[in-house]
């Protein structure tokens, strides 16, 4: 039996933990024991304590993490050095219907009712909110976020570091450059320059200053 810790003991960090325990390997395979953050004045979960700061952890063969950072800078921040002790990350994936030939790295975290089309090849780190669609032959980059009700079409490319927001679309065969983010509700129907942030309907590119 293995011993899972989530990194982030926040709101999404809680929410993955609740995603974790209805998972039918929860119990039997493994079980979450706790939180990995240094933040102060967090609010408690009852048997779920905070056990450590994710980084300084020292991690052990029986463990497994869960790195549940929605912003993709800092989840690459927290597990790249753990990566390098070798620790386990796992694939926490309850109700994902996955097609044929899908493939993902390590890291992949998915809550429910999300869709991945055949062929689809997501990096590692990647994490997709609820009720999404990710269609077939998509490419999806490491430590990308990718929000709830997103629409991706088939052949997109969408690169590292990515933030897609919720209720996206992104039009098949489009590509989305590294570091970029897709506004909320936006409707993407041509390439986006890495780094960029677009927003609206059609997409533009958009800036606060």
């Amino acid at each position: 039996m293995k011993d899972v810790y989530i990194i982030n003991a926040g709101g999404f960090g809680r929410n993955m933990a609740s995603v974790a325990r209805s998972d039918s390997a929860h119990g039997t395979e493994w079980v979450v024991r706790g939180f990995l953050d240094n933040r102060p004045g967090l609010p408690r979960v009852a048997d779920l304590p905070i056990v450590g700061d994710p980084a300084s952890f020292r991690w052990e063969p029986h463990q497994i993490l869960v790195c549940a950072l929605g912003d993709p800078a800092q989840r690459r921040r927290y597990a790249e050095p753990l990566l390098a002790q070798g620790a386990d990350f796992m694939n926490l994936m309850p109700k994902l219907h996955r097609s044929d030939r899908v493939g993902m790295g390590v890291g992949c975290l998915f809550e429910h009712h999300v869709s991945i089309g055949a062929d689809a090849q997501l990096g590692s780190f990647v994490i997709v909110l609820a009720n999404t669609i990710v269609g077939y032959d998509v490419h999806v980059g490491s430590y990308t976020t990718i929000g709830s009700f997103v629409f991706i079409g088939g052949g997109a490319q969408i690169g590292e570091n990515v933030t897609i927001h919720p209720h996206a679309t992104i039009l098949p065969d489009v590509k989305v450059g590294d570091g970029a983010t897709i506004g909320a509700g936006s409707v993407v129907i041509g390439n986006v320059a890495p780094g960029t942030t677009v927003f609206g309907n059609p997409a533009k590119r958009f800036s606060f200053r």
